[in-house]
């Protein structure tokens, strides 16, 4: 009895009933500010300058997000913490972010007031549910996720360097399309109405917008460029949510000294790929800095999974349904977490809901036929990759592996999978390579966790969530059929599987330790972390460069100056949807992402490449009336081909040829360093001939 007293004052003490942010306590407080401080100097560092606006919207950012985190752990009856409110609310504005740019016509800055005032206004008034308030170990698990974030995001905090007339930009080109997709955001039109950013008039198209929701309104509030937020903010931002995820699962399962193995495990165990014995396009911290979107979907997906564990644990069906419903937003944030991460969600909730009885396997197995069913519908997606399960796609993308391992130090390790002997006799080898590209050290730490459970009779909910999505993995590695699009879903979802296992693992050999060695457990893992602190300050710099040798194509983009400043100028001139036109057809969308503008015609190899639909547009059509511009050599075709196309600003390079009317095309609105860039509505000032 004596005992049962001793845990509910504990339980009493450190779950506390409050109104509004006190309840997080002193370390909350300086978590909110440490959270703050190390944002500020990443936007400061990646623009070169202190911008009051982006540091004050930066200091109401985490009060703001645990805000709307509580109201949502509130209102679900949820005991929460510091963490997770903090990605509660992540998730919860990104979602509401996202719904206001699809549907409503107006501008940012009228949300972004209202859910300041909503926020402020209901935690005012609201009693707040159960919380625990922030301890020194969830403090430590902030730090080093925000200094491991920082350490891996070198490459992207510092971007540029100048060379020789050069800027030469680290981040993988694909920045200059993430740029494109904050921008787009910033005008008042919703994404409907704005469209295709690249090709002016086409429909826009479906993606994972949720993710750059926050950087938006970083760019809006800030006044930062889209290419400075989503380089210096979005992308370490997400890295940071995918370590404290870490924490908040294990932290959930277990406790708090489990969470912080987890947050270790997951930021500052070097992959197989930093040890050089991965394939080179498995790299778990790689991939998440050159697709930052994983990240936040990581995040989403573990506070998904911690409802559904508790739900189950506590017999709160309330909690798995919100769970689930969480789940289902990851494919907003990033579709191939989704593939992976929903289906192991919806498996444990179906065991999980209460009452346990036997037929939740029959409910199991129906589900699970319906998701095979309905796996085709993902053909549906004109961007999308043509999926089926049924073994076909297996020979193709490891023969894909083999040729982009060529000229690496591992290419003797795929050549055989690049022979003309079947694909299924090299299976055995095949799955052992996998466990290792994809779960690092934890592909023998993981099992040896899962013989011990066996052995001891002590298996857990944990270890059944790792051997799920280590299934899951190799079922979409080798199950998955279709097109060279589909290597995508059998690549991308081990950033999932290695985070989960990483996590699952880490949390539970401590929760055995701490049983058996409960003095040492904890300084063990301090330990760790002053170990390993340095591997993500150490590796993180050139890592946008990544290790198969066709990367290098894709990192330290040179630009000359004088582009950079036509650029700069096209995004200072109003108004925001003004169309800006590069007179080379750009592959990387490095114009619009660095002015903010869209663009006639873009890209053109990529689309013809990923969506059927787009083959079947006008787009040669839109090609024929950009040829028609740049060959107008009287001022009336010209006045008829800007009347066509709706162009406003006009890249020329210094070499380019240029045919326009001499009274036109000796007056550019701006020069530098040979590149010109022509205001196009000038040409309706001039006279016809």
């Amino acid at each position: 009895m004596h005992d049962t007293d001793q845990l509910r004052g504990i339980t009493e003490r450190n779950l506390r009933v409050s109104s509004g942010f006190e309840a997080y306590g002193l370390y909350g407080l300086l978590a909110s500010l440490t959270i703050s401080g190390f944002l500020i100097v990443w936007v400061t560092l990646v623009t070169g300058s202190f911008h009051l606006r982006a540091a004050l919207f930066l200091f109401l950012l985490p009060w703001v997000l645990l805000g709307a985190g509580s109201l949502v752990t509130t209102a679900l009856r949820l005991p929460s913490f510091f963490a997770l409110d903090l990605i509660t609310g992540v998730a919860t504005l990104s979602v509401i972010i996202l719904a206001w740019k699809v549907w409503v016509p107006l501008s940012l800055w009228i949300l972004m007031i209202l859910l300041l005032i909503t926020v402020v206004f209901a935690n005012g008034i609201v009693p707040r549910g159960r919380c625990a308030r922030l301890s020194g170990p969830g403090l430590l698990a902030i730090i080093v996720s925000l200094v491991a974030a920082t350490g891996w995001s070198q490459d992207l905090i510092a971007p540029r360097t100048a060379a020789d007339g050069y800027v030469v930009f680290k981040p993988g080109a694909d920045f200059f399309f993430h740029a494109t997709i904050v921008a787009r955001s910033l005008q008042a039109r919703t994404l409907l109405q704005v469209g295709n950013y690249e090709w002016q008039g086409f429909p826009a198209f479906l993606y994972h917008y949720a993710s750059y929701s926050v950087a938006s309104c970083l760019a809006k509030a800030g006044d930062v460029s889209a290419y400075d937020v989503a380089v210096g903010f979005w992308a370490p931002f997400g890295s940071f949510l995918a370590g404290l995820a870490s924490y908040v699962l294990a932290r959930g399962i277990w406790n708090r000294g489990a969470g912080m193995s987890a947050v270790v495990a997951t930021v500052l165990v070097p992959d197989a790929w930093l040890l050089n014995v991965a394939h080179p396009i498995y790299g778990y911290f790689w991939l998440q800095q050159v697709a930052p979107a994983e990240s936040y979907a990581l995040a989403i997906a573990g506070i998904g999974l911690l409802l559904i564990v508790r739900g189950g644990k506590e017999g709160r069906r309330m909690w798995i349904t919100a769970g689930v419903a969480t789940g289902a937003l990851v494919f907003l944030f990033k579709a191939q977490i989704f593939v992976a991460a929903f289906p192991l969600l919806v498996c444990f909730a179906v065991l999980a809901w209460p009452p346990k009885t036997r037929w939740r396997w029959l409910v199991l197995g129906a589900c699970v036929a319906a998701g095979l069913a309905v796996l085709p519908l993902a053909s549906w997606f004109d961007t999308g990759p043509k999926v089926r399960l049924d073994f076909s796609g297996g020979a193709l993308y490891w023969k894909l592996l083999a040729q982009t391992a060529d000229g690496t130090p591992l290419e003797s390790w795929y050549r055989i999978f690049n022979s003309s002997h079947p694909f299924p006799s090299h299976l055995a080898k095949a799955v052992g390579l996998t466990m290792l590209n994809g779960l690092g050290i934890f592909s023998v730490l993981a099992p040896l966790t899962w013989l011990l459970a066996l052995w001891r009779k002590r298996w857990q909910t944990s270890e059944g969530i790792s051997a799920t999505a280590v299934a899951i993995l190799l079922a979409m590695t080798f199950g998955l059929g279709g097109d060279l699009r589909t290597s995508e879903l059998m690549h991308r979802p081990f950033v999932w599987s290695y985070w989960l296992v990483a996590t699952m693992t880490a949390g539970r050999l401590y929760s055995v330790a701490s049983a058996r060695l409960p003095r040492f457990s904890m300084a063990g893992v301090v330990a760790g972390i002053l170990a390993l602190i340095l591997v993500p300050i150490r590796c993180g710099a050139g890592l946008q460069r990544g290790k198969w040798p066709g990367a290098k194509a894709f990192c330290n983009i040179r630009l000359n100056h004088g582009f950079v400043d036509c650029a700069r100028f096209i995004r200072s001139q109003p108004p925001a949807n003004a169309i800006a036109q590069d007179s080379r057809l750009e592959e990387f969308s490095i114009l619009s992402g660095l002015s903010e503008r869209p663009s006639f015609a873009g890209r053109l190899q990529m689309w013809k490449a990923v969506s059927s639909a787009f083959r079947k547009l006008p787009y040669r059509e839109q090609l024929q009336k950009l040829q028609n511009l740049q060959q107008a050599t009287n001022i009336e075709d010209l006045q008829r081909s800007v009347r066509e196309t709706g162009i406003r600003w006009y890249v020329v390079h210094p070499d380019d040829p240029n045919v326009w009317p001499v009274a036109f095309r000796d007056h550019p609105a701006f020069e530098s360093h040979g590149y010109k860039v022509y205001d196009m509505q000038r040409c309706f000032d001039l006279p016809k001939n």
